[in-house]
């Protein structure tokens, strides 16, 4: 039976969800009341007792929030893949639909307080949070590393970047910045305790209140614990909300308290007065608005509170709780009705006054009720089996029988009421006869499942029932036992078992308990049903059919457990299991329906099986299409050749130019050709755009496209073209007719490809549909590259998709069997289906278009008919075509159609009448030879200049003029494969065969077809006879016909074989013989006089693949699939081996094969036999062309015997390209395509101008001879894995780290900080007392390996740079320093957005796993933005664009991957894998948003930002300019285009575009590392190497014709510039050795800013004993001293060898450095070298002099510890002993105040004492006084050492002079501040950030004033300021 003639509407929903759920009511702006049960929003009117609806969701909602404005509302509900919808509350419309982020379910929501960002969290193990903007549904940022369940989100007021999250045991503050969101944890302190957060809101004064488990309030402040309100509730706190009067809260004690904002109580309201019933008044959900509080209860009751009338509580919505609702009947005679649920409570609903009438309590469970016919008694079963007989309504008990633990499912009485049957769990029937109450019932068995559904027969004699394993039984009231068969006529019908309900199952439907109740009304005969996927249905009765059409109806979430109509059937009730609500629905039987309805789906609306309808057979096909593609892995097979290291054979001469196209998309696509606004004709064929112009039979091409194009859509002002191709990330791209460069592309949204495009009226959007399986619709903002929206479309085919006029927030999309018509929704697009009604039947919809106002759409069907639709309502039909309707055109005046009849109709402006027709049938040619191909079916239409433009379906397009007159423009195959080719021997003709059963002759000369002949079946090969009379074609089917050339006639046909003809070949004396080649593995050798065959060469094992001739006709070589290379004699037939020099020696006639040794080099690494699947020799025997599987037509110079040739490889061909063929003179070559039915014409020129489908061999472009460099060396092989934090410094030694040890304490060491030889412990000298640290200074520049990071910025005497982890902001003329300090590892890049809009704006970038980039202010030192999520192990690049708006930044992954940010939103705008070879730097043109350059190793590319992708093109030098591609380093610009690079070999690089024009030699003797373009007046700086080690910089005009040079005498010795800047005069330049300098451009002077450690570890450091200075020693070979008072370096000193260790002398008149030869030098104040000391072989890691400086201890590697004496007069050092064999290396040494004793700290973290001066180890002592503690493993020390630091060293420590404080700094990067001694396990302590990876050593100055601290990699000295 049809779909039924009645429908049903939402009237009343009864429930609320208060379980597992809390903050969800609220009041909105005009009074009414939100909350949710099931899957639906109820907002709910208390004056008018009415109720709306918003019934989107698919499942149960457990999440809200509202909108400041109280008019939006945010719901989230379960699921997988969960839907958040934003919605207006007045109109239900959706503002925006947000989904793909989570999963399990939408936990909290919250609105930020301005409206513009919402916040999210979910229900999966990780809790991801996120952060919207709500209204593009555009994901700003995302956390998914929480582990713990989430309760509640609040945005700070006032401040939309920061936000709170509570949940189980934690409490976190968050920072949004950019697309990052930044963590805190909560910081208890010590008056908070570690326990759930319930619940949050923020009161005044950015104080943050959260309500706690235990019923405390906590207020926190900035992330910390400010105070406690303790016992504010008795219980859990739930809910908290603030007003504007004040702030409310509820939790467990089911009472209400209010207070003030600063958490004050004002008063408490109980709500123990409300007659709810025990355990019934946990209080989940609170909201307070002037004098009315909303309260939630946990047991689904909304009560609404008078603050003014605090007494009399008054409950507005009540409903069942937690469990299960089964239980479900409504009276016989009145509109009230039972429900019984889990919750053990039964209650008695009015369903006219929609109010709740009686709650009852029961035992257990309520599973079944049942009224008596006379609605006097009502049954209750139990799940314990209890059953009950009460009286309604007063509910008295009438009996009781107290069952045997088995649920009663099923209760019903008979219809006279004599009998009340019971189904029972475990398949018992109970009969009851009602007059003798509960004893002796009649007990029916059978069963074997429990029961699900009883009816009686309407004279009570017989019980009919079902079971839940498909049961069906009757069984007689009479004979007390089952019958087979009886003449029963049901009083009801609930069964879901029976021959006239079998239409309520689909077809092949599995589980037949998916459907768990319905009801009928026999009288008009509607179904009702209610099934396990929350859906109510309305069926036609009987039902006897599987898979009836029905009306589906929404709103239940999960499973629907019974289904009643009321006693008159006005009205059904649906109950929900798991939602525990009950849904009353109106019944309409006349159809006549108030209003359209959301909850409302008709089967023959739905997604349905199609595969019974009737499909067109094209159509049918078209569906049937696979997308799937081989496709080329680059990165893999860059990879594959980056191991061959070999010198490659090179590519030919001369090159190809694609000059014509023969063919048209048109058999699986439509509505895709067009006149542009330059009149010329766009379409596409293969993976080509092309413009053609008919005037001149010419054509232009777009060729930026990776595989076939599939759809192709004109912009409104017809200057712009968007196409769409297949591919497993399909792309679009949007391109300029004009000039067919690239102006954006869209990908990352589709999979497998993009088969329907469209633009927004305005032009603004673009539309696009996917080929995945849902058909994914997604709506672009192109220009930008961004993605608006987008939505499942259908999982039926999509066809097409069109715009609605004039509406840009309309579109509809048509397909097999359904239209849609969809509105924009933020982030989302909602749908309504065309309903089709009577006026017309459902169709597969193939074209649509809308009127020019937009009021109407038009929809072309399979079955010839236009459809009119007004919104979603079909109104008409009009019969248009015989046949399929695939395109439809809207014109100012009407509309054009064109169907598969091949006629084209223009209409007038109602598509209504008809006004004219034309018909391609009438296509007629004036050559003899042109067979015209039956079908012409019309797949696209262009109409311009006068003229109509069609391309059909069998690949042609035609010109069709006003009178009618058809012709020709541009041939082509249609679809299959096209795979015959063969060039004519004597003239410029061209002959293909195809799988659509045509040979086709082309003219290459003119362009043009000569003749088409219709074959009999699908042909794979043909060739030309060398006389050129004959024509060969050879079969699918294996057979073989001989043509005429000249008529085309059949000469002869031959058939040997059963399989595929795969070549042909005639021999060349004279086309003696004729070879076929077959799949059957045989070639057959026939002669040509008879065409008898003479031979049959066997011995391949796999098919044939290629046959080529020698030029005596004596000799074949043939290629198999099998990588055979065969040959044979003939006529004989003969196999003959041939060795490798014999092949070579032979003359061929053809080579058409691919698997000779003299053509090894065509093959690229790691490739398949099947991968080139043609090859041919040019005339010349100089150039092989070869056709790949990856749409690739290469060229490679013959003979090709080394592996991995260089070749020129052309695209444009899609997939496969099947074969290639030069024409007699090889002024052409010509290429077939194999899926794209392509033929390409390219000319062949002898120069090497590239063109625009050419690809360049991108390793032949990247490799060759050039200068070499260390230094560019060394920073292109650097490791960066090694460099990031936590990875230890040094040598992890053997033993137990101290915090491992068994600890165990005597008594106090002591320590004494004075300067005399007393052992007083006490402290007297005047030292600060330190408390905590501030950074003050820091002495540090990266520069050996990071490049352009030093700039000025606005203010001329502020530069910003970096050192370590931070970025630094100083001023040049007083040397203060400001710092930034969020990174949270090296930074190795940093830019200045130099736009006026953005001043002193900076971004930085860091090496780690996760790298991120962090844009921040100079001005405020706060993070402005953060990016991250893509980079991997570092960013070694970024820069902003000309705007300010965009910034490029470059990874240091495998390959180099780079990525564009709007770093403002934190958004990823695009992103590409470059290359494998190292990028050292990428920088936006300064006039540009959109052209980048990037330089590295061996390349430059110069990229074009385009909407979402990057595209590049390689820096192209021509031949005549005699050079070959170099390193690049770096970058400058100049007007017009012009681009300028610096090379390794010293030269500068002037490129035009994108070609070299010329080069600057010499510029520097070494490499030009450093450029910088001076945005004012078009200045450049350039600097580099100088290979007599001298440091130069030169100012150059803007055509780098001229320069001044400035030589740097003050950088350090051997330097290199590594970094310019330059303002108003200066020029700022950084150098390799982390030398900071400026350059007065008028005097030349240089001032040093900054002198710092170059790269290397930096070790040791030493304090001077009276002054606040301090000395280093580096890895640099270099001592520095530094004076803290100054801020500078005082002086430097070389050494010989890499320096480790160093200390002063007491008086400060020494200073000893240890070096790692084994050395130790001996130098004066001055760095002067008094004395060498050379008593060791390995290197030294420890000296320190005595308390009174006679003594000298030195500590080595070596295990061994040395005294030496010292002579203050002489400055002479003279060993006394030396003590070896120590337990490991000595890291650490401590003398005692009286210089008797040396304890020495081991890398075995053991001590050592030794004795002085007799060297000898002695046992340690506690009552001795140390001078200083800087060893790590003493008992006074284990604090320091952190938990799981089993990998990671404490390296250094000191304790301060003046205070109980000791500094540590550690593997962490981490300086430590700790209470002195630290002996407890893992101490509190003060953490002090800002160096990379390892701090080496920590020292206070000889007052306390200051700390200083080196680090290992960042080669960076920290001067801290102690403060009090």
């Amino acid at each position: 039976m049809g779909t039924p003639k009645a429908q049903l509407r939402l009237d009343w929903i009864y429930g609320y969800r208060g379980h597992q759920c809390r903050n969800n009511i609220y009041y909105t702006h005009q009074g009414d009341i939100v909350y949710f049960v099931a899957a639906s929003v109820i907002i709910y009117n208390s004056s008018k007792k009415s109720q709306r609806h918003f019934a989107e969701h698919k499942d149960d909602v457990i999440s809200m929030c509202q909108h400041s404005n109280q008019r939006y509302i945010a719901s989230g509900e379960i699921g997988s893949k969960p839907i958040i919808y934003v919605w207006d509350v007045e109109d239900l419309n959706i503002l925006s639909l947000i989904v793909g982020q989570h999963s399990s379910g939408i936990a909290a929501l919250a609105f930020s307080s301005s409206g513009d960002m919402l916040g999210s969290v979910d229900l999966a193990e990780n809790s991801t949070f996120c952060i919207y903007d709500w209204r593009k549904g555009r994901l700003l940022a995302s956390h998914s590393q929480q582990s713990e369940r989430v309760f509640d989100i609040r945005f700070k007021p006032g401040d939309d970047s920061n936000i709170v999250t509570c949940g189980v045991k934690h409490i976190n503050f968050w920072k949004h910045c950019g697309n990052a969101l930044d963590i805190t944890q909560g910081k208890l302190g010590k008056s908070g305790e570690i326990q759930s957060q319930m619940c949050l809101v923020f009161g005044p004064d950015d104080v943050c209140y959260s309500g706690t488990l235990s019923g405390d309030i906590y207020q926190w402040r900035n992330g910390q614990l400010l105070s406690i309100t303790s016992h504010a509730h008795e219980g859990a706190i739930f809910s908290m909300n603030r007003s504007e009067e004040g702030i409310a809260s509820v939790g467990k004690d089911a009472v209400v308290k209010l207070w003030s904002n600063n958490l004050t109580l004002i008063t408490t309201i109980p709500l123990t007065n409300t007659n709810l019933g025990p355990d019934q008044l946990c209080l989940r959900s609170v909201i307070w608005m002037e004098d009315k509080i909303l309260v939630g209860t946990k047991t689904s009751a909304i009560i609404e509170i008078d603050v003014k009338d605090r007494s009399r509580p008054k409950i507005l919505v009540c409903g069942h709780s937690e469990g299960e609702m089964w239980a479900l009947d409504t009276h016989p005679k009145k509109d009230h009705f039972v429900t019984g649920s889990d919750d053990n409570t039964i209650r008695a609903w009015d369903a006219t006054k929609h109010s709740l009438l009686s709650v009852s309590t029961m035992s257990d469970a309520v599973r079944a009720l049942a009224f008596s016919p006379n609605g006097q008694e009502l049954s209750v079963g139990l799940k314990n089996g209890d059953l009950l007989l009460v009286e309604y309504p007063s509910m008295k008990k009438i009996a009781e029988l107290i069952g045997n633990g088995e649920a009663i499912h099923e209760l019903k009485f008979s219809p006279n009421g004599e009998y009340l049957a019971a189904g029972y769990n475990d398949g018992l029937i109970l009969a009851f006869n009602t007059s003798k109450g509960f004893s002796k019932p009649i007990i029916f068995r059978g069963h074997h499942e429990f029961i699900t559904h009883l009816d009686w027969s309407k004279d009570g004699q017989y019980l009919l029932s079902n079971a839940g394993v498909s049961e069906a039984k009757i069984f007689s009231i009479a004979e007390g036992q089952e019958v087979q068969e009886a003449d029963t006529k049901p009083a009801t019908i609930t069964r879901v078992q029976g021959a006239t309900v079998q239409g309520i199952f689909p077809k092949f439907m599995k589980d037949v308990n998916d459907v768990n109740s319905i009801d009928v009304d026999l009288n008009t005969g509607l179904l009702v049903s209610g099934d396990d996927y929350g859906n109510v249905k309305l069926f036609s009765y009987p039902s006897d059919e599987a898979g009836a059409k029905y009306r589906r109806y929404i709103g239940h979430s999960a499973h629907v457990t019974n289904v009643r109509y009321n006693h008159d059937k006005t009205l059904v009730l649906s109950v929900g299991g798991a939602d525990h609500a009950v849904f009353q629905w109106k019944v309409y039987r006349d159809m006549d329906v108030p209003g359209e309805h959301s909850q409302t789906v008709d089967s023959c609306d739905e997604e349905t099986d199609t595969s019974d309808a009737e499909l067109d057979s094209d159509i049918e096909q078209e569906t049937q299409i696979t997308y799937d593609r081989k496709r080329d892995d680059a990165k893999e097979r860059k990879a594959k050749s980056k191991a061959v290291k070999v010198n490659r054979p090179p590519a030919p001469d001369g090159g190809l130019n694609l000059d014509f196209v023969f063919g048209y998309r048109g058999y699986d696509a439509r509505n895709n050709i067009h006149f542009t606004a330059h009149k010329e004709i766009v379409y596409h064929v293969a993976a080509l755009g092309v413009l053609y112009n008919s005037e001149t039979h010419t054509q232009r091409f777009y060729t930026k496209h990776t595989d076939d194009i599939l759809c192709l859509r004109l912009h409104p002002l017809k200057d712009y073209v968007a196409t769409g191709q297949i591919g497993k990330d399909p792309a679009i791209h949007v391109w300029d007719t004009q000039t067919t460069s690239t102006i954006s592309i869209l990908k990352g949204q589709h999979q497998r490809g993009v088969c329907s495009l469209d633009f927004s009226s305005d032009g603004k959007m673009l539309a696009s549909v996917g080929l995945d399986d849902n058909h994914t619709i997604v709506i672009w903002g192109w220009r930008k590259g961004e993605k608006l929206a987008s939505v499942r479309g259908n999982k039926a085919r999509v066809f097409a998709v069109s715009w609605r006029t004039s509406f840009n927030d309309s579109l509809v999309s048509v397909g097999v069997k359904h239209i849609q018509f969809w509105s924009m929704k933020g982030g989302s697009l909602t749908s309504k289906r065309g309903i089709f009604g009577k006026v017309g039947k459902q169709a597969s919809m193939l074209s649509c278009a809308f009127s020019k106002s937009g009021d109407f759409c038009y929809s072309g069907a399979d079955n010839g008919m236009i459809y009119k639709w007004q919104s979603n309502t079909l109104v008409s039909v009009t019969k248009a075509h015989k046949g399929g309707i695939y395109t439809i055109i809207a014109l100012d005046k009407g509309f054009v159609s064109g169907g598969k009849d091949g006629f084209i109709c223009l209409w007038d402006d109602k598509f209504e009448n008809c006004l004219k027709q034309y018909s391609l049938t009438n296509f007629s040619t004036k050559n003899n030879h042109y067979d015209v191909p039956a079908n012409q079916s019309i797949r696209g239409i262009a109409l311009g200049q006068g003229k109509i433009v069609v391309g059909t379906r069998n690949g042609n397009i035609f010109e069709v003029s006003k009178m009618g007159e058809v012709e020709l423009l541009v041939p082509g195959h249609c679809e299959g494969e096209v795979w015959g080719l063969a060039a004519h021997p004597k003239e410029q003709l061209i002959v293909t065969v195809s799988d659509d059963k045509q040979l086709k002759l082309w003219d290459a000369l003119e362009r043009s077809i000569r003749a088409n002949k219709i074959l009999p079946l699908e042909a794979r090969s043909v060739c030309f006879s060398n006389c050129g009379k004959l024509l060969v074609v050879g079969f699918k089917d294996g057979s073989v016909q001989v043509l005429s050339s000249k008529d085309y006639s059949i000469i002869k046909q031959l058939k040997h074989r059963k399989e595929n003809i795969s070549c042909v070949a005639f021999s060349p004396n004279e086309d003696k013989y004729l070879a076929v080649g077959s799949h059957d593995n045989f070639v057959d050798v026939y002669n040509t006089s008879d065409f008898k065959r003479v031979c049959v060469c066997k011995g391949a094992s796999s098919y044939i693949t290629h046959i080529d001739w020698n030029t005596t006709g004596n000799l074949l070589m043939l290629n198999s699939g099998a990588s055979e290379l065969l040959f044979f004699e003939v006529p004989r037939g003969n196999r003959i081996p041939l060795r490798t020099s014999d092949i070579g020696s032979q003359s061929w006639f053809t080579w058409s094969g691919v698997l000779s040794p003299l053509c090894e080099g065509i093959w690229p690494a790691g490739s398949d036999v099947t991968d080139i699947n043609g090859a041919h020799l040019s005339h010349n025997s100089k150039i092989l062309a070869t056709a790949d599987d990856f749409g690739y037509v290469k060229l490679f110079e013959f003979p090709a015997f080394q592996k991995n040739a260089k070749c020129k490889k052309y695209v444009g061909h899609s997939a496969h390209v099947t074969n290639v063929r030069w024409t007699r003179d090889d002024s052409f070559l010509v290429t077939t395509g194999g899926g794209d039915t392509a033929v390409m014409l390219w000319s062949h020129r002898g120069f090497t101008q590239p063109s625009n489908n050419s690809e360049s061999d991108s390793e032949s472009d990247e490799s060759g001879d050039e200068a070499y460099d260390s230094d560019v060396e060394f920073e292109c092989s650097l490791d960066y894995n090694d460099k990031t934090y936590s990875n230890p410094i040094r040598i992890i030694g053997e033993g137990v780290r101290p915090d491992q040890k068994e600890i165990v304490f005597n008594s106090d060491t002591k320590i004494s900080r004075k300067q005399t030889k007393s052992c007083d412990v006490t402290r007297k000298r005047n030292c600060c007392e330190v408390n905590d640290l501030r950074l003050r200074q820091v002495y540090g520049y990266r520069g050996y390996d990071a490049r352009h990071n030093l700039h000025y910025l606005d203010s001329e005497n502020q530069i910003v740079y970096h050192a370590a982890g931070l970025g630094i902001v100083m001023d040049i003329e007083t040397n203060e320093q400001q710092f930034y300090s969020e990174h949270t590892d090296d930074i190795i890049c940093l830019s200045v957005n130099k736009h006026p809009k953005f001043k002193n704006i900076v971004a930085s970038g860091q090496i780690g796993s996760k790298a991120q980039i962090l844009v921040w202010s100079t001005e405020t030192l706060k993070t402005v933005s953060i990016l991250q999520g893509f980079h991997e192990k570092g960013v070694c690049a970024v820069n902003f664009s000309s705007s300010g708006k965009l910034l490029v930044s470059v990874g240091l992954d495998e390959f180099h991957s780079m990525a564009v940010w709007q770093w403002a939103e934190g958004t990823k705008l695009a992103s590409i894998q470059n290359t494998y070879l190292r990028v050292l730097y990428c920088e936006f043109r300064p006039d540009s948003d959109t052209k980048l350059v990037s330089v590295g190793q061996r390349h430059v590319h110069f990229w074009n930002l385009a909407g979402t992708a990057l595209v590049s093109k390689k820096g192209s030098i021509p031949n005549e300019l005699g050079v070959k591609m170099q390193t690049m380093l770096s970058i400058a610009f100049s007007t017009g285009g012009i681009t300028y690079t610096g090379g390794i070999s010293g030269d500068v690089f002037v490129w035009q575009d994108s070609a070299l024009v010329r080069i600057i030699s010499k510029c520097h003797s070494g490499p030009v590392l450093a450029l910088f373009t001076t945005l004012k007046d078009g200045l450049i700086v350039s600097g580099g190497k100088e290979r007599n080690g001298k440091c130069v910089v030169k100012l150059w005009d803007q055509s780098m014709k001229r320069s001044k040079t400035f030589p740097v005498d003050a950088a350090s010795p051997k330097s290199n510039v590594k970094a310019l800047s330059r303002s108003k005069g200066y020029i700022l330049t950084g150098t390799s050795k982390g030398d900071i300098l400026v350059i007065n451009e008028r005097s030349g002077h240089v001032t040093t800013v900054q002198r710092n450690h170059g790269n290397g570890e930096v070790w040791g450091v030493a304090t001077h004993p009276s002054q606040n200075m301090a000395a280093t020693v580096s890895s640099d070979k270099t001592v520095r001293l530094w004076n803290f008072d100054d801020k500078r370096m005082e002086s430097v000193g070389y050494l010989k060898s890499c320096g480790l260790t160093t200390d002063f002398h007491p008086n400060g008149s020494h200073l000893a450095v240890g070096c790692t030869d084994g050395t130790v030098v001996i130098l004066s104040p001055n760095l002067q070298q008094i004395q060498l000391i050379r008593d060791n072989n390995k290197q030294i890691q420890a000296v320190k002099f005595s308390p009174s400086g006679k003594f000298l201890a030195v500590g080595g590697e070596d295990r061994s510890l040395s005294l030496y004496t010292v002579t203050p007069v002489t400055s002479t050092y003279t060993r006394l002993n030396t003590t070896r064999s120590l337990a490991g290396s000595v890291l650490q040494i401590d003398w005692t105040e009286d210089n008797t004793m040396v304890a020495v700290s081991l890398s075995s973290y053991e001590m050592a004492y030794v004795s002085c001066p007799e060297g000898k180890t002695v046992p340690g002592s506690n009552n001795l006084v140390y001078h200083t503690a800087t060893s790590v493993n003493t008992d006074n020390m284990t604090g320091v050492w952190p938990k799981d630091s089993t990998r990671f060293d404490v390296n250094a420590a000191d304790v301060a002079h003046g205070s109980s404080v000791v500094a540590t700094g550690d593997d962490f990067g981490t300086v430590k501040l700790f209470e002195y001694p630290c002996r407890g396990r893992y101490a509190k302590h003060k953490n002090y950030y800002g160096h990379s990876a390892h701090v080496t050593g920590v020292r206070f100055t000889h007052d306390d004033q200051f700390l200083v601290s080196i680090g290992g990699e960042d080669s960076c000295v920290f001067v801290w300021e102690s403060q009090m």
